[in-house]
């Protein structure tokens, strides 16, 4: 009892910041405010960036009485962030005589945390002193039972991998405390220095796979990163299942999946030891290869093309990765062994690999029975192409969001 006291007065002390970053979400963007403002545990503050928003988003933040800063549509996530924090006064370490942490618990414009998320969260984080980086077990938005990552690492060919089954419900199976490689920016709870120290978000990687280099770099760096399973969040993953545009600078043509390849083969190039450099580089360029080989049979010339364009940004403008993998040197305290845990064997990745193909073109082919679904517009929902797993419960087929 007095250890759970002891651990409460702990959770009270820190002080929370929640960065809300927002994008034409007021679809969500309602939800998402009226949650954290029932968090059983309050942030302390909460402050909104908003890139570029013509939706109405920066009306309803006002309305909230959230202090909002604004940017272009083409700045990227972790730049939003950064300007947050940049705003920040410093917080006094010391209160009510207890050492205390500053955190950054940063939210996305649709996903809603679970009035218990912020509480559980810290709960861990102050029975853990080493930890830099927590984050929320993340269900769906629209189904409230399907998990889509407790957790997230990437496999060798940069594969988003979360280690779920296809569709796999939540029944308290993943409701423990696990070291992770990284967590979702989604819900993301990060303390002020680990996030100073690391320069925050890289700026090559505006939107995806920018949580997994954060992960990737903290652990490295000697804070450990870790999942809370009873802490809950739902997101709708709005831009990766094109359920709304994406601006940033880097997404040519606004093409999800052009973005996601080559920022998950920047990652890997990024963080990768030098020695392997080769056999990473190798491997993503026959992966690629084979990937546009299964879209151009299924008929999708447009994906097809984004996987070779994707290695092609990186081999024709390697300078941003060379300046990240120096950046990246200047961090480094532990040795690059520390994350070979975290990525999933080669044997279990094949198994995922086969089954993920097998699903995606069972998925674009079966529309062709019927003479409605022959003339729709396919979308990456359709085809599993960035999360196979994403929460797609409402998601009409062939419709555009």
């Amino acid at each position: 009892m007095a250890e759970k006291q002891s651990t409460q007065a702990q959770v009270k002390d820190q002080h929370v910041t929640a960065i809300l970053v927002t994008h034409n979400g007021v679809t969500w963007l309602s939800e998402v405010v009226a949650a954290l403002s029932s968090q059983k545990r309050l942030p302390d503050q909460i402050i909104a960036v908003d890139n570029g928003s013509i939706d109405g988003s920066v009306k309803l933040l006002s309305n909230a009485g959230i202090p909002v800063i604004k940017q272009s549509k083409s700045a990227g996530f972790g730049s939003a962030v950064a300007a947050a924090v940049a705003k920040l006064p410093i917080v006094d370490k010391q209160i009510n005589n207890q050492e205390t942490n500053e955190w950054l618990w940063i939210i996305h414009d649709d996903c809603a945390p679970d009035k218990l998320a912020l509480a559980k969260l810290l709960e861990a984080v102050v029975e853990r002193p080493q930890v830099g980086i927590a984050g929320p077990k993340i269900l769906g938005w629209y189904d409230r039972k399907h998990i889509l990552e407790a957790g997230i690492s990437i496999t060798e060919n940069g594969t988003r991998w979360s280690g779920l089954e296809d569709r796999e419900h939540d029944q308290g199976q993943h409701d423990e405390v696990k070291n992770v490689l990284a967590v979702s920016s989604a819900g993301m709870l990060i303390k002020r220095g680990v996030f100073e120290e690391l320069g925050g978000f890289d700026p090559s990687l505006e939107l995806f796979r920018d949580d997994v280099d954060l992960g990737w770099r903290a652990n490295i760096a000697g804070h450990s990163v870790i999942c809370v399973g009873e802490a809950i969040l739902y997101h709708a993953q709005a831009s990766s299942s094109e359920r709304r545009e994406i601006d940033v600078k880097d997404a040519i043509l606004h093409r999800p999946l052009l973005l996601d390849r080559r920022n998950a083969a920047f990652v890997l190039l990024a963080n990768s030891s030098w020695w392997i450099l080769p056999w990473v580089a190798l491997q993503l360029l026959f992966t690629s290869i084979g990937r546009s080989i299964i879209y151009l049979l299924a008929k999708l010339p447009g994906y097809a093309a984004d996987e070779i364009a994707a290695i092609g940004l990186l081999i024709f403008k390697p300078a941003d990765l060379i300046k990240s993998r120096r950046y990246r040197k200047k961090n480094k305290v532990l040795s690059a062994r520390v994350i070979k845990q975290f990525i999933p064997a080669r044997s279990t990745q094949l198994r995922a690999s086969l089954e993920g193909i097998s699903t995606s073109i069972s998925k674009a082919f079966k529309s062709k029975n019927t003479q409605q679904s022959s003339t729709q517009v396919k979308s990456y929902s359709d085809i599993g192409i960035i999360d196979e797993s994403f929460d797609e419960l409402e998601f009409v087929e062939g419709k555009s969001f």
